[in-house]
């Protein structure tokens, strides 16, 4: 008897361990359901120079957001979750799944009912904005003030600056304007983000676009062609001052994250009456930056003997201003702040 309560004991005794050992492993937590507003903000206002650059007037906002998230709970937030565009910032509520990681993206467009295209594309039956608010299912989309869970439609152009413009028509793939003149435009992204109840998603958007304007003065006769990279190509035929225009950066995703200027090839071609002896061409590269507006001068300035390019130089004092004009050598000088 003392042999079998001995064997016993060592039966039982191991079991209870085990067992108490398995009341103690908590089961994983279930997804819960959370709703969470966003909160939007961003360098809307922000007055970069004496001369800010122009800021488009209320109440015709879009703001056209993506929601990705770890599906698998990885932690790498690639996965769609939800889209939606929206004109009314109090509508920016959704409902997400706890125990996961969510990414934000958000863009922009300041007067969007003004300076974007907006009617029927694609074949569509109904009018919608096209880019940059196009969806992955090829089609333009509607104003709805919600957001649309559980879809593979997102908006592809986001993060790139093509965009319709309202003066288009029949808008297709092929006639999106790449640097978007006159078209206000704004980015940001949060990632990361671990929903709480009543918690609120923080998305801070900077502008993406810079501003560039050209002035010649000393122009007596003949005419002068200014082209910069893409987005700027006028002829003078008298002295002007150009308007300021806000452009598009070509990335609007990369400069947000890298603040990197655009670097464009700025050429000057003068063209004289009196003969081809007097043209001159001559190119520069300039640096563009976020939310600066860059107004680049042209001086030509013949002496009594002829047509002779004299340059005129005169610092502003302001990093958003250049100086460029042509010596008599043909040569191109700018005069650029040193702490650029």
């Amino acid at each position: 008897m003392r042999y079998f309560s001995t064997i016993l004991t060592l039966l039982v005794v191991p079991f209870l361990v085990l067992t108490g050992c398995s009341k103690s492993v908590s089961k994983p937590t279930e997804n819960r359901e959370v709703t969470v507003s966003l909160n939007v903000s961003g360098d809307f206002d922000v007055e970069v120079s004496q001369d800010p650059l122009t800021r488009a007037g209320g109440g015709n906002d879009a703001y056209a957001i993506n929601v990705y998230y770890d599906k698998e709970g990885d932690g790498t937030t690639n996965d769609l979750y939800a889209y939606g565009l929206f004109d009314n910032v109090a509508d920016m509520s959704i409902t997400l799944l706890s125990n996961h990681k969510y990414r934000v993206c958000c863009s922009l467009v300041k007067d969007a009912k003004t300076t974007l295209y907006y009617g029927q594309a694609f074949n569509n039956a109904y009018s919608g904005y096209c880019y940059p608010f196009q969806t992955s299912a090829s089609n333009s989309t509607l104003v709805g003030n919600q957001f649309i869970i559980g879809t593979t439609t997102y908006f592809t152009g986001i993060g790139t600056s093509n965009s319709h413009l309202a003066a288009t028509t029949s808008p297709s793939t092929s006639n999106y304007s790449k640097y978007a003149p006159g078209v206000n435009r704004f980015y940001g992204e949060t990632d990361g983000y671990v929903p709480v109840p009543n918690g609120t998603i923080d998305v801070y958007l900077k502008r993406t676009v810079f501003g560039a304007q050209f002035v010649v003065s000393g122009l007596q006769e003949g005419t002068a062609r200014i082209q910069c990279g893409e987005f700027y190509d006028v002829s003078f035929s008298a002295d002007a001052e150009g308007p300021q225009r806000l452009y598009t950066f070509p990335g609007v995703r990369d400069v947000w994250q890298n603040e990197l200027p655009l670097v464009a090839t700025a050429t000057v071609t003068y063209t004289s009456n009196r003969g081809s002896l007097w043209n001159i061409t001559q190119t520069k590269d300039i640096q563009f930056k976020r939310n600066v507006m860059t107004t680049v001068n042209v001086q030509l300035s013949p002496d009594l003997s002829g047509i002779i390019f004299q340059l005129e130089e005169e610092a502003l004092g302001d990093e958003n201003d250049i100086n460029m004009g042509i010596n008599t050598d043909g040569l191109i000088d700018i005069i650029v702040n040193p702490n650029n």
